[in-house]
C-alpha cells in the first residue's frame, strides 16, 4: 500500500515537471495541529485511557489522514478536510453530464490522496515516532487537547518557533 502511495506522489511530481509548488505542502505547525486534533477527537470516544487504547490510536492515527482532501482555495488548517473538494465535486458532475474533462490524470486517480494528503501522513509518521513519550503522556493524564497543543506542539515540536499557524486557526474544530 506504502509503495502504491509512493508512485501515486511521484508520477504527480514528474507531471509537474518536478516544480512542486511547496505553497500546499503542509507545514510542521499544521501537521502538529492536525496530529493534536486527530488524536484529541480519537481520545475522546475512548472509555478508560489505558497504554493499549494509545497503542490502537497511535497505529491508526496517520492512516487517517489518507481521507483528507486537500482545498487549495481554502487557507491555514482548513485546507485539510475530510470533505470533498468542490473543485473535484463540480468536475465530477460535468463529467457525469457528458462534458470531456482533461486533468493529466486517469479519473480513478481523482479521489487518491494528493501529495500534500501523502506529505500530511509521512509528517504525522514521524512525529509519532519522534514525540510518542510526550502524546502518551498527555492521553493517560487524560488531559484536553488544547493541554496536547501546547505539550506537543507549543513546547516541543515548535519551541524553536514556526507556531504561526495557531494565530489563525481555532484548534477545536472537528475536520
Amino acid at each position: 500500500m506504502r509503495l502504491f502511495f509512493l508512485i501515486i506522489v511521484l508520477t504527480l511530481l514528474i507531471a509537474g515537471n518536478c516544480e512542486t509548488d511547496n505553497t500546499f505542502m503542509p507545514t510542521k505547525c499544521e501537521i502538529c495541529a492536525l496530529v493534536s486534533i486527530e488524536f484529541g477527537s480519537q481520545a475522546a470516544r475512548v472509555h478508560k485511557r489505558v497504554s493499549s487504547e494509545f497503542a490502537d490510536i497511535t497505529e491508526k492515527i496517520c492512516l487517517g489522514f489518507n481521507e483528507f482532501k486537500i482545498h487549495k482555495e481554502k487557507t491555514g488548517l482548513e485546507r485539510f478536510s475530510r470533505a470533498p473538494s468542490k473543485t473535484i465535486e463540480t468536475l465530477k458532475q460535468m463529467r457525469d453530464k457528458g462534458v470531456k474533462v482533461e486533468l493529466g490524470m486517469p479519473y480513478e486517480m481523482w479521489d487518491q490522496p494528493s501529495a500534500e494528503i501523502f506529505a500530511l501522513r509521512q509528517g504525522c509518521e514521524s512525529l509519532l515516532e519522534d514525540y510518542e513519550d510526550v502524546i502518551e503522556e498527555w492521553f493517560l493524564k487524560k488531559l484536553r487537547v488544547d493541554d496536547l497543543f501546547k505539550q506537543l506542539c507549543a513546547q516541543n515540536v515548535l519551541k524553536h518557533g514556526g507556531a504561526s499557524c495557531f494565530l489563525n486557526d481555532s484548534n477545536d474544530k472537528e475536520l
